[in-house]
């Protein structure tokens, strides 16, 4: 080993014996960076000038071993020398594989130089003592116990001393406010938090210059005041601070606490709520947005490596061939130009990198203060719709005891959890179904005290409403002593009145069997009374959870009592959902009614008589395709069809889908007129690419006649002519719900649909467009909808195109004025039909063209 090598070992073991900590933490690796380092030394010394060496990839390999720990470290000019020196290996290895005297001193240099460095940011700041990187492995302490923020302050207060930089000084002290309220709170941080704090006690022991400080400072701002909101919340403490980056120096207003109540229209507060749910989409695709920055922020970066690492390609075959007079003048031109433009390049990415990494910065900022406080609105505004149980559950003492009393019995009725709190519209719904179990309960569960005695029962009956929420839903439970559902009578009312026949109930389970109680016109009553059994049964109450999206089911043990068992979700605003395609579009399905999916074969799909089944755990169920019951044109057949398997309103059934894009959270939106009544769809939401998508009811799916949908898909061309299939129609309006809505319905059948949304788009399309038909509304922005067909009847070119018009003005208003202007049909949005809209436009159009 010659003298340089000794002394270039020696300078880095005396790097080893003073470690300290870098960001990535590296010190800890000191050793095993210190022994590569001086392996490439020896591999140099080892190569012969001017001939070819094995050894060129042996040190490619120990450089490229010590790159590893330098990648994702803050240590920016050791990383960019090991990627030029591994730039200039390759080359070598895919050229002479030979370095030339000058070439391996340049090699020696530049390892040299990156070892230095490397030295250089492993000297601790004072010999034996505390360092900022020592602190910042103390801070993932705090995620499990607040007992060390003291501890880690007064480490702080230590070097803070020797700072005279005044960016460090302003970012320790929030760091400080920080330990203080975790300290005096007993406040654990979660993992998030964490981070941040520890990437700012980093920051000071080596200053960024890739990072703005401000940044840091808003980041811990942002920390701090989202600990005082956490905590506020945890304690009960309903004071909300602005997330302002900036501390405010107002003083606090000693103002009264008087409460003062508001009363809002309800229908303002759903107008917020669909407010809020543009924002929450705004919140999804800001973040999608960030995601393609970062994208293209890294294929920006990747390139920059590529062209230095091509820069030193040409580096090296500058000084290799050209300045050697190996080659002719003209390529020494050349690559001299290809040189300085791929410097010029280089440079143009570097700046644009720099600027993106900029905008990215700035943006990821934004979008964290955009999201805290949209999920701070979106919580308040579900609170602002949320009330307490009790309104409903405090009216049914009254009702138990009057009705107990008239029927002649003693009964304990006991109410648990109604601080249960839920959305406004499921307190008021729910108060009709419970009313009907607590009257079956009283009339037909209770037992008289004559039977209660015999049975060695308590005379005294007992029921039990309870209340509690789980997670996103709340449940309920009307639980009694009494005598329970006999399974016997339910079969022999069941058989006894047509319902099943003794068969079918030979072939069904308990659970199944008791589920009949909830079919409409059953009960079990031997009487009509004034307080139950009037043949609505239970149905009533099936009906009505089923609307809110919620599942009921009866457990019960006969001679014992019974359970009615409701889950119901916290608000009707949000529902989880899982989005599937069908013919191109996307619908989405309420998560509660499915029980899973499956792929089947073809030949797994066995039809009778017309009706496709699958075998699904044991059993047979129906199959049907949800392209033929919504009506769209068919996907082509798959090998494997994906079935999703449905339980809903006691039956199990699977259905086809195109596509399963996944479930998420939605806030859903009811269809306004003309379209709430819309057969087969409960309401609309928009996804974060900013489609519009319908959401599915499935009690009517679960309904449906699926013997038409069977042949619905097979007959598609009976629905319109061939003439007719070829006919187009153009839609005004300017409600996009509206639009979008129609425009499916036609397209469905088979007609050429455009749609605009006013009168003076509508007129310029008439100009370049042949249209059979026209659908519009008239109450629209600019141009209503009367000027609009007046002006079409007083030019001949379109005054003979047939009109219909959907609006939501009384019809005999509309008449008026519309009788002069020679429509061909009305169709009110408050009476909205799609079977309707069909026909007719099938009528009118076929009724023109003859």
């Amino acid at each position: 080993m010659n003298e340089q090598t000794f002394r270039q070992n020696e300078t880095i073991a005396e790097a080893g014996m003073a470690p300290r900590e870098e960001s990535s933490g590296l010190s800890q690796y000191q050793e095993e960076i210190n022994s590569s380092f001086n392996a490439c030394f020896e591999i140099i010394d080892s190569i012969v000038p001017e001939e070819e060496s094995q050894d060129i990839v042996i040190l490619k390999e120990e450089v490229e071993k010590i790159y590893e720990f330098f990648k994702n470290s803050n240590l920016y000019e050791v990383k960019t020398s090991l990627e030029n020196i591994l730039a200039k290996l390759d080359f070598v290895m895919n050229a002479t594989n030979t370095f030339t005297i000058s070439e391996i001193l340049e090699l020696r240099n530049e390892l040299s130089s990156a070892a230095a460095k490397f030295t250089t940011s492993c000297i601790e700041t004072e010999e034996g003592g505390l360092t900022f990187f020592d602190i910042a492995e103390k801070i993932s302490m705090l995620q499990g116990s607040s007992i060390y923020a003291k501890e880690i302050k007064d480490d702080i207060a230590q070097l803070k001393e020797g700072i005279d930089d005044q960016n460090i000084i302003e970012i320790i002290n929030v760091i400080n406010d920080i330990l203080d309220f975790i300290s005096e709170n007993s406040v654990q941080l979660e993992e998030q938090m964490m981070m941040t704090l520890k990437g700012a006690v980093e920051y000071c022991a080596s200053p960024n210059e890739n990072i703005d400080n401000d940044l840091i400072l808003q980041q811990l701002e942002i920390m701090k005041q989202l600990l005082e909101l956490n905590y506020k919340k945890d304690t009960g403490v309903s004071e909300i601070k602005s997330l302002s980056t900036q501390t405010s120096s107002a003083n606090k207003s000693n103002a009264s606490t008087e409460i003062k109540t508001l009363h809002v229209n309800a229908q303002k507060l759903d107008l917020l709520v669909n407010q809020l749910g543009e924002l929450i989409i705004t919140k999804i695709k800001t973040e999608k947005n960030l995601e393609k920055i970062d994208s293209i922020k890294n294929a920006n970066e990747a390139c920059q490596k590529d062209l230095l690492k091509t820069s030193n390609y040409l580096r090296y075959y500058n000084r290799k061939y050209l300045q050697s007079g190996n080659t002719d003048q003209y390529t020494g031109v050349f690559v001299k130009q290809v040189f300085s433009l791929l410097l010029d390049i280089t440079q143009n990415v570097s700046r644009t990198i720099y600027d993106l990494n900029s905008l990215y910065r700035a943006s990821k900022e934004d979008d964290m203060k955009m999201r805290l406080i949209i999920d701070e609105m979106e919580s308040m505004v579900k609170n602002i719709r949320v009330l307490p149980i009790s309104t409903v559950f405090n009216s049914f003492s009254r009702m138990v005891r009057d009705i107990a009393n008239e029927k002649g019995k003693d009964i304990d009725f006991e109410i648990e959890g109604k601080d249960t709190c839920a959305d406004k519209k499921i307190i008021e719904e729910i108060k009709t179904p419970l009313i009907h179990i607590l009257r079956n309960a009283i009339d037909h569960g209770i037992e008289s005290k004559e039977e209660r005695i015999a049975n060695g029962k308590s005379p005294v009956g007992k029921i039990l409403l309870s209340a509690k929420q789980d997670d996103n839903k709340v449940i309920i439970d009307v639980v009694d002593d009494g005598q329970g559902f006999n399974l016997e009578k339910i079969k022999d009312r069941a058989v006894s009145r047509g319902f099943l026949t003794q068969d079918d109930i030979d072939s069904m389970t308990d659970e199944a069997i008791m589920n009949i109680i909830f079919w409409p016109g059953f009960t079990t009553g031997d009487s009509i009374t004034s307080i139950s059994g009037r043949g609505i049964g239970l149905d009533v109450v099936k009906t009505k959870i089923s609307q809110l999206n919620g599942k009921v089911k009866v457990i019960s043990e006969f001679g014992k009592g019974s359970c009615v068992h409701i889950e119901i979700p916290v608000t009707l605003t949000t529902l989880r959902v899982f989005l599937v395609q069908i013919s191109g579009q996307t619908f989405a399905i309420p998560i509660q009614v499915i029980t899973t999916f499956i792929l089947k074969n073809q030949n797994e799909i066995k039809t009778n008589n017309g009706v496709r089944s699958i075998l699904f755990n044991g059993n047979i169920i129906p199959l049907y395709y949800l392209s033929d019951i919504l009506e769209l044109a068919p996907a082509p057949r798959n090998e494997k069809e994906t079935i999703l398997i449905i339980e809903a309103d006691d039956k199990t059934i699977g259905l086809v889908v195109d596509k399963l894009l996944g479930d998420q959270d939605i806030l859903q939106k009811k269809l306004s007129p003309p379209l709430y009544k819309v057969k087969n769809i409960s309401g609309i939401t928009n996804l974060a690419s900013g489609e519009l998508c319908l959401i599915l009811n499935m009690q009517d799916i679960m309904h449906y006649d699926f013997n038409k949908a069977m042949i619905s898909a097979n007959n598609q061309e009976l629905l319109t002519s061939d003439v007719l299939s070829y006919k187009r129609i153009l839609i005004v309006d300017d409600s996009v719900t509206t639009r979008t809505m129609v425009k499916n319905i036609l397209l469905n059948i088979g007609y050429m649909v455009d749609t605009v949304l006013d009168a003076d788009e509508a007129l310029v399309k008439l100009k370049l467009t042949h249209y059979d038909l026209i659908i519009t509304d008239l109450t629209m922005p600019k141009i209503d909808g009367y000027e609009f067909i007046e002006r079409l009847r007083n030019d001949e070119m379109y005054a003979d195109i047939p009109i219909i018009v959907i609006s939501s003005l009384p019809e005999n208003q509309a008449r008026k004025r519309l009788n002069k202007l020679s429509i061909a049909h009305y169709i009110s949005k408050d009476n909205f039909d799609q079977a309707d809209l069909a026909m007719q436009v099938k009528e009118i159009l076929t009724k023109f063209h003859h």
